[in-house]
């Protein structure tokens, strides 16, 4: 679980259909990864002409991943994988072997988002297919309600963060807004935040003097 990766350095090493599915993951986040490869995929041609990964034509070698932040090692030669894996762990890289995640540093587990929320299933490299199973059936148990429903939470925690000084008073509050009615209930949810607006009012520069 990693934040704010867009304006950092991606490489992806390997140009296949591998290659391809993990970027379309990554585009998920906002990530526009650099792909090094002798050969590409065409459908990773058609991405670079949209503008969304760039594509380097050589054979990988340390000079590519040396300023990266994260590298994911998807080429169909387990040599090339195993020898950067070991370089890039030796430097202290976060880096994902898709074939064998024992020697990686990291993983890209089975993901589902629903607005705020993010489901993620990691198998440690097991099963794959496992893992998105398990992901598709927890996703149905969090369906689509949950993306306005994480807004609604969103909203009160913040206002109890900024409005109510009280510890125990906030987590009460707090401990209220996930009971079941607010996930079903959009006129109850407006019921919660007017109740705690009115309890708690703004507090303004005139107030506080």
């Amino acid at each position: 679980m990693l934040e704010n990766l867009k304006d950092s350095k991606v490489v992806i090493i390997g140009g296949g259909n591998v290659a391809y599915h993990k970027i379309l993951n990554l585009h998920r986040f906002g990530i526009h990864p650099i792909v090094v490869s002798p050969v590409f995929h065409p459908s990773l041609l058609t991405l670079a002409e949209e503008g969304t990964i760039q594509l380097i034509h050589k054979e990988a070698d340390w000079n590519d991943v040396a300023n990266a932040f994260l590298i994911l090692l998807v080429t169909d030669n387990e040599r090339v994988n195993d020898h950067l894996a070991g370089l890039l762990k030796a430097n202290g890289k976060l880096v994902v072997h898709a074939s064998n995640p024992s020697l990686g540093t990291a993983q890209i587990p089975a993901v589902t988002t629903r607005g705020k929320l993010i489901i993620s299933v990691s198998t440690s490299g097991a099963s794959p297919s496992l893992a998105k199973k398990i992901r598709t059936e927890i996703a149905e148990t969090y369906d689509e309600r949950y993306e306005d429903y994480l807004d609604f939470l969103a909203d009160v925690r913040f206002y109890v963060k900024q409005q109510v000084a009280d510890r125990s008073e906030r987590r009460s509050w707090l401990k209220e807004a996930i009971e079941p009615i607010y996930l079903h209930n959009n006129e109850e949810r407006q019921t919660f935040l007017n109740k705690l607006q009115r309890s708690f009012p703004i507090q303004t520069e005139q107030h506080i003097r």
